[in-house]
């Protein structure tokens, strides 16, 4: 809605985020269990990337006109985004081959051994996990026109911004994962859990240019339908800052382990907002927008390979958990209604 010069707009949508996969049970190769570089045959993706799960979104601003060099529009934008995905695993041992299964442990500690391994032929490895992953941002963005009115010219030119802004973003994990071991032969399962909080913060600033375009062979037909596209080409520099908390609880240890990291870096987050917009008489714009971004730096955490076995003084592959990085992709698609109130004389 428009309240004087002020413009109020609120949406919802459908979302999507990669993110690195939760690797927490592995087959290991017993032939080679004390040769670091070939002990771990695989690691199971416990948890998908969320590629394949579609979240939700909402997303809003507020932007008003301000006295200045160029007539600046100040606006303040937000979004949030949620997403959540569930997955199973399943390893089953074969010692006879030479592999065996194995949970991760998250400290390097060559006194407790593997969290829980089997060297039974025929133990069924099981993982069931839940993730839930929450994205928002909160930026405030001061917006210049140019190019704008031409004299002399007999048809107006497409209109063009410059955007500086400073921006806030999150990206807040929480994993739940529930295991167990059967051995062939029955018995009680062995059970093994953990959980996860991995909060990243994202505080940097950014840099845009954006405008109205239209495609060339579809001008005509988006001209008879009284439709408007504009694009808008943004990136930034960010400070990513990362804190973790593991826990991880078994049969066979006499403690639970927990664990406590964070990790600071930089971060290239950029992308291409798209927007399409109909005019629904002088009031009120139905638009249909769509936002793809770049993520440069995202955590990924490195689990550790666990010791080979009880009383070994082998470090393992991966020596103690540690926050790694990847990359990583968003997509938020919004229709959004905007309604302007007010005096008519403010939509002639």
């Amino acid at each position: 809605m428009q309240v004087g010069n002020t413009t109020v707009t609120i949406g919802g949508g459908a979302a999507l985020l990669t993110l690195p996969d939760v690797k927490f049970m592995s087959l290991t190769d017993l032939d080679n269990q004390f040769i670091p570089s070939r002990n771990t045959i695989r690691k199971f993706s416990d948890s998908e990337d969320l590629g394949d799960e579609t979240g939700w979104n909402v997303s809003g601003s507020v932007a008003t006109p301000i006295n200045g060099f160029g007539n600046p529009i100040l606006s303040l934008n937000g979004f949030h985004a949620k997403f959540d995905d569930k997955d199973n695993a399943r390893c089953v041992t074969d010692a006879a081959n030479g592999t065996s299964c194995k949970f991760t442990s998250l400290i390097d500690d060559p006194n407790q051994g593997n969290t829980l391994s089997s060297m039974v032929t025929g133990s069924v490895f099981t993982t069931s996990t839940q993730r839930d992953v929450e994205n928002w941002g909160v930026a405030i963005e001061s917006k210049w026109q140019i190019g704008g009115n031409v004299m002399g010219v007999t048809q107006m030119p497409k209109r063009r911004y410059l955007a500086l802004g400073a921006d806030i973003r999150g990206i807040e994990q929480d994993v739940t994962l529930r295991g167990e071991n059967i051995n062939p032969g029955g018995g009680t399962p062995n059970p093994v859990s953990y959980d996860e909080d991995l909060d990243t913060r994202y505080t940097g600033v950014y840099a845009a240019w954006g405008g109205d375009y239209s495609l060339p062979f579809l001008s005509e037909l988006t001209g008879s339908l009284g439709l408007q596209s504009s694009f808008m080409l943004r990136g930034g520099i960010y400070h990513a800052e990362t804190d973790y908390t593991g826990n991880v609880s078994a049969i066979g240890r006499a403690n639970a382990q927990t664990l406590n990291l964070s990790r600071d870096d930089t971060a290239f987050i950029g992308g291409l907002v798209l927007e399409t917009r109909k005019r629904l008489g002088r009031r009120a714009m139905l638009s249909l927008k769509s936002e793809y971004e770049y993520y440069s730096w995202v955590p990924e955490m490195k689990l550790n390979d666990t010791d080979v076995s009880f009383g070994s003084t082998f470090q393992g592959i991966n020596n103690g958990t540690s926050i790694g990085d990847d990359d990583a992709f968003s997509a938020r698609t919004t229709l959004r209604l905007t309604i302007g109130l007010g005096p008519d004389s403010l939509y002639e």
